[in-house]
């Protein structure tokens, strides 16, 4: 039974890839087989219909090469005048994309998308410019001919044999929303070009006899509309792979195309693209490092090879291996490749035989079921000769010395024995030295040591002696075996070394990454994260790093984070790079295609949800990073961007309970203080009201009976108002508090004397320390502390029990101790006694349960502690106890 279910994975791509498109602009491409078909026309047309819509359009760049039927259709458009950007003493008119993000019209124009900027431009492509426009949310109408199509680019050279140089990408296509084809027959082209409507002059004259050939119109006419053709159907494809509709297609294709520093590398890179983009597949872009020095053309070449095929799409993958076929095998396995891109190999029978056949010989036998698909290079085979590539010689003169300190030593030795084993033996006594030494030494001192051992036998040991002359057969072949020993045990060596040296750095990129993961996870706070991940990067590559972090409302702060080495204060120009790096997600400055001219480059530290911030690396050189160590940097920064989002998260993880805490206490406190606030306000009205009364008012004993109740309620009212106040202050941090010396006995005394009327009912009994107690502290905040404990043992005792308060000090503290007679407190809230609004269960009605808490942060603040425990007899104790001070001279 076949299931006809939607595929919920391509479900999420479908809505994820349709969420990104509505967030962006829209992006409508007006594509042709060539110039002069009319595509700037038919852009202007379609402009001119959105401005009679009511659209707001703007033209950003569009040439009309002095057509007078494309100028009047400027007419009355708004038209954003070109930034001139000067190079070599001229001045070039480009795209002002400052200007277009600031004045944000709803359509802009932009002529020409494969044109190449200027330098110094703000992005090196004028493609760039408009995805930068595209984020922004501003529609964009442009112009194409598919010879700037990137993967079309090879094709196009060998039908005109001109070679493009100027191109687009094709994922920047793949964000067209619209891609309309303008197309004109090329005889009706042909006719245009000879009426002076696409060239003037010499020019249209030259244009006919090379690129205007009417066969490669056709062919550039079949291409664009075939390219059409497939994005239609690509984008069909993807309806269908969502609602399950059975299509003959495989949609689990993955292809894996090689890549080199060879210079057929891009044909190879184009050709898997489109294979991949007909087969609406992912692909890979793998290289292997099989240890071969590169020259500097080499290192450059690979790396324009590796962005082109990371501009295209692909995924690129680096490993290292000393055999190519091998390492493009294992990696198909481990990531499910199922089509294989190589290019043809050359052909070079002494290194065929001895590699038992080319790579792709070697590939084909080992990857029997996934598909291997050669693809032929241009232009005339070339073969090679038969030859032996040695890896390079690196040695210091030390190393030189000691070889010939250790040859000298064998001729010594073996000018001692000759006359009694041969000079033949002596031969064989050379190469062993030779054998051993290239166990220890690179290939330079090796290939010395072949050189030294054979001039040396010849000279001193073979007859005729002391001539460099070699008549002997078998004394040829000893010296030629001497060079064969040589290279062949001193390419072993360096390869062993070359893969022990590859360990011993994937080693320590593994060690740096899981010291840094260890760190971050270590750390405290996001600044200690900053400072961590500076003087990382600082310690492994050659820059000098700053962090710029988001702030809470998501805004990029001017000012680095950590306070390591590496934190420098960013200028307006490297802050106007980080800016961008944030805002558009991409990197920026130094050895990028954006704002190259940056001293600095700025890499974007996005998470899961959001960008958190911009790592800043200003280098001490301005040669670019090795592949190894990008790969590492991006990695470090994947690391620290994590670790960053999960402070951040923590943060507001934090903020969110606060203020659930906050809103709880405010319900809380609304529903307890309601209550006891309603009970004093009432018996202040009722006793005012009975004053009022002539009958009560005459009577002195119901009149001061009645005023004391009313003195009773109001003070009630104010030990509440002045609770809350402390809480207030206390929750939210801004209690400050005023220090001054004071007697702990002198306080208890005056807090008890203020208390009079509330204690009334109770014995008072103070069992005070004979001697001055002082203590350091806001002597208000104490006494409202010593205030609660009291009346909390009288409201929570029976009258006419005793309310026992004792002072002593003990070990550099003042212990103040309130005693009474009441039920206690129950085990299981004893430690629930100081919280917030808590109460013990069972106790009589009345309180906002906050007197306690007040009394718990106020002896805190001035680093004391509060305790309470059950009496054996009854009753519970509270306990403050507060520093000892020493008291000022004067005092």
């Amino acid at each position: 039974m076949i299931d006809e279910r939607p595929d919920p994975d391509e479900i999420l791509k479908s809505v994820q890839k349709e969420e990104k498109r509505q967030a962006r602009g829209k992006l409508r491409i007006f594509f042709g087989m060539c110039a002069g078909v009319g595509k700037t026309y038919a852009m202007l047309l379609a402009a001119r219909e959105q401005a009679r819509a009511g659209v707001k359009v703007a033209a950003g760049v569009v040439e009309t090469h002095g057509r007078p039927e494309t100028e009047r259709l400027l007419e009355g458009l708004r038209v954003i005048p070109k930034k001139l950007v000067e190079y070599k003493n001229s001045s070039f008119g480009e795209l002002d994309i400052e200007r277009v993000l600031v004045e944000r019209p709803s359509l802009v124009l932009v002529d020409e998308l494969a044109h190449t900027n200027a330098p110094g431009s703000r992005h090196a492509k004028r493609h760039q410019d408009v995805e930068e426009i595209l984020d922004a949310g501003i529609d964009v109408y442009s112009t194409m001919n598919v010879q700037h199509l990137d993967s079309r680019a090879d094709s196009v050279r060998k039908i005109t044999g001109v070679l493009v140089r100027e191109t687009v990408p094709d994922t920047v296509l793949e964000l067209a929303d619209q891609i309309e084809i303008i197309d004109l027959p090329p005889r009706d082209l042909l006719r245009r070009l000879k009426e002076g409507k696409v060239y003037l002059g010499e020019k249209a004259e030259l244009a006919a006899t090379n690129f205007f050939k009417e066969e490669n119109l056709m062919a550039l006419r079949e291409m664009a509309l075939r390219f059409t053709a497939e994005k239609v159907d690509d984008e069909l494809r993807g309806q269908m792979t969502v609602k399950r509709i059975l299509g003959p297609w495989n949609t689990n294709e993955r292809l894996l195309v090689a890549v080199s520093q060879s210079p057929h590398s891009p044909s190879l890179i184009r050709a898997a693209r489109r294979m991949a983009f007909r087969l609406g597949a992912p692909w890979i872009a793998l290289y292997v490092d099989d240890g071969a020095a590169l020259d500097e053309d080499d290192k450059k070449r690979l790396h324009e090879n590796l962005e082109l095929a990371k501009e295209l799409g692909a995924e690129l993958v680096t490993t290292r291996d000393m055999g190519i076929a091998e390492a493009v095998n294992r990696v198909s396995l481990e990531r499910n490749v199922t089509q294989i891109i190589l290019g043809r190999p050359d052909r070079g029978f002494l290194r065929d035989f001895l590699a038992r056949g080319t790579i792709l010989d070697r590939l084909i036998r080992q990857s029997s079921d996934i598909d291997v698909h050669v693809i032929r290079r241009s232009g005339k085979k070339k073969y090679t000769a038969p030859r032996l590539t040695l890896p390079p010689a690196k040695a210091r003169p030390s190393d030189y010395a000691r070889v010939a300190g250790v040859l000298v030593g064998v001729a010594l030795a073996c000018a001692f024995l000759r006359p009694f084993i041969g000079y033949r033996a002596v031969g064989y006594a050379f190469m062993a030295a030779v054998l051993l030494l290239s166990t220890v030494s690179t290939m330079g001192p090796v290939l010395f040591a072949a050189a030294f051992s054979a001039l040396t036998w010849d000279y001193f040991f073979v007859p005729p002696l002391y001539e460099l002359r070699v008549s002997s057969p078998e004394d040829l072949m000893m010296i030629a075996a001497y060079f064969l020993v040589a290279a062949v045990a001193g390419a072993l060596t360096t390869r062993i070394r070359s893969q022990d040296a590859d360990l011993r750095l994937r080693e320590r990129h593994a060690k740096v990454l899981y010291e840094l993961g260890k760190s971050f996870s270590e750390a405290k706070d996001a600044e200690k994260i900053a400072s961590v991940a500076c003087a990382c990067v600082e310690g492994l590559f050659a820059v000098k790093a700053a962090l710029l972090m988001a702030d809470p409302e998501g805004k990029l702060s001017r000012t680095p984070a950590g306070a390591g080495a590496g934190a420098r204060a960013a200028d307006e120009k490297d802050f106007a790079v980080a800016f961008w790096s944030f805002s558009n997600n991409k990197k920026a400055g130094w050895n990028t295609d954006t704002l190259q001219s940056a001293r600095c480059m700025a890499l974007p530290l996005c998470g899961k949800a959001q960008p958190v911030g911009v790592l800043l690396l200003y280098p001490e050189s301005r040669t670019p990073f090795p592949l190894e160590e990008e790969n590492l940097l991006d990695t470090i920064a994947s690391q620290l961007a994590m670790a960053l989002e999960r402070e951040l998260l923590d943060a507001r993880a934090k903020a969110a309970r606060m203020l659930e805490e906050s809103e709880r206490l405010h319900q809380t406190l609304l529903d307890s203080v309601s209550h006891e606030l309603r009970t004093p306000i009432t018996n202040i009205i009722g006793h005012a009201t009975a004053l009022q009364d002539p009958g009560v008012a005459d009577n002195p004993m119901i009149r001061l009976t009645v005023s004391e109740e009313l003195i009773d309620s109001a003070e009630r009212l104010n030990r509440i108002v002045g609770n809350l106040l402390d809480m207030s202050r206390l929750s939210g941090g801004i209690l400050t508090l005023k220090k001054d010396m004071f007697d702990a006995n002198e306080l208890v005394t005056s807090t008890v004397r203020s208390l009079s009327r509330p204690l009334r009912f109770h014995k008072l009994y103070l069992r005070l320390h004979p001697g001055e107690l002082y203590c350091e502290g806001d002597r208000r905040l104490l006494a409202d502390a010593v205030s609660n404990v009291v009346l909390n043992a009288a409201y929570y005792s029976p009258a006419e029990t005793a309310i026992e308060i004792t002072t002593r000090p003990e070990d550099g503290n003042v212990f103040v101790s309130v005693a009474d007679e009441g039920r206690g407190i129950p085990e299981e809230a004893l430690e629930k006694i100081f919280e917030k609004f808590y109460r013990v269960p069972g106790t009589p009605p009345g309180g906002t349960g906050l007197g306690l808490s007040i009394v718990k942060n106020i002896v805190e603040a001035h680093k004391g502690t509060v305790a309470v425990r059950n009496r054996p007899g009854g009753g519970a104790v509270f306990t403050l106890t507060l520093p000892l001070a020493t008291p000022h001279p004067g005092a």
